[in-house]
């Protein structure tokens, strides 16, 4: 609960005020990295809710949405606190690279809640879980399609064996109003399982893709992000009514075998059956070298685009009841 200043860093807030400036790591001799950090400390006591988007440098909307509401958001309204990152991984922000870190090649969203003597990535990481996350109650990670992957919206919460946290989590992925909701435990060494492991209820939200910066997907992250504070007490009024949810526990994730060129057979949002041819692959020279067919039935939430694939790239993923 926010009772007097907040401090992330360097920068303090006192109650009613918003307070902004950089949190920065040596991660080498003459090397240091540092992330944008906003801090919105309500007049009356609430919760403290942690907001990160850029974990993906290319990830717009859900940058575009923090950035607004970084701005927008009035202390004087706002009940508790809000810590918000509008960009975590700026290296990868400012070269435009996809899934990964430039500095090391490291995904970010692996590696979660980070190592202070590892790589460049991992400490970040754990500069931003000691600093940000470790003093929310609640976390939402805005995310959406990289540079190359197309997708249906949908919000993942991560299953701890933690009944409390988990119910939580599921709760403030319902708030969000993303109508497709996956319950799983994929994609460990993520932003929302390693802030579910510390009691924190968590969602990573997707919404956008392919590089563009879309309106109406800034617009699905600003609105679950308000829904999301109204409904645990750090706005003051109703959340906006939000579409029934479809529920899924299996997010399965399809990666390459081999680099390739890449034949996608399904659009995303298809449903697929298991058995179903998915993709093909071929050489440079157009020749085929192999085949996917669904491993599951559900729809297709993501999709890569680019034709280029290297080995143990993502290829798609599927939902699965």
């Amino acid at each position: 609960m926010s009772t007097g200043p907040i401090t992330v860093g360097e920068i303090t807030a006192a109650p009613g005020q918003r307070a902004r400036g950089f949190l920065s790591v040596e991660v080498g001799k003459g090397l240091s990295v540092r992330m944008p950090v906003v801090i919105i400390n309500g007049k009356a006591d609430g919760p403290v809710f942690a907001v990160t988007a850029g974990v993906h440098g290319a990830e717009y909307p859900g940058i575009e949405a923090a950035i607004r509401l970084s701005r927008t958001l009035d202390p004087a309204e706002v009940r508790g606190a809000l810590l918000i990152v509008p960009v975590v991984s700026v290296p990868a922000y400012q070269r435009r690279a996809i899934y990964v870190n430039p500095l090391d090649g490291i995904n970010f969203n692996r590696v979660c809640p980070g190592n202070p003597m590892g790589t460049v990535t991992e400490m970040m990481a754990d500069l931003l879980f000691k600093n940000v996350i470790a003093q929310a109650d609640y976390y939402m990670d805005l995310h959406g399609g990289d540079m190359i992957e197309a997708l249906v919206p949908f919000t993942l919460y991560y299953k701890t064996g933690n009944e409390a946290v988990d119910a939580k989590s599921r709760a403030l992925a319902e708030a969000y109003g993303i109508p497709i909701i996956l319950g799983s435990t994929v994609l460990r060494g993520g932003t929302y399982g390693a802030a579910a492991a510390m009691g924190k209820p968590s969602v990573l939200t997707e919404a956008g893709g392919q590089g563009i910066l879309d309106e109406p997907s800034a617009q699905t992250h600003m609105r679950g992000v308000l829904n999301v504070l109204r409904r645990f007490g750090g706005l003051p009024g109703q959340p906006e009514a939000v579409p029934v949810a479809e529920y899924y526990s299996r997010f399965v994730w399809l990666t390459a075998e081999q680099d390739c060129v890449y034949y996608p057979k399904v659009t995303v949002g298809q449903q697929v059956r298991e058995g179903e041819l998915i993709a093909e692959f071929t050489d440079l020279f157009g020749e085929k070298i192999g085949e996917l067919k669904s491993p599951a039935t559900g729809p297709v939430l993501f999709l890569v685009t680019s034709p280029a694939i290297n080995k143990n790239d993502p290829l798609m993923a599927i939902g699965s009841r």
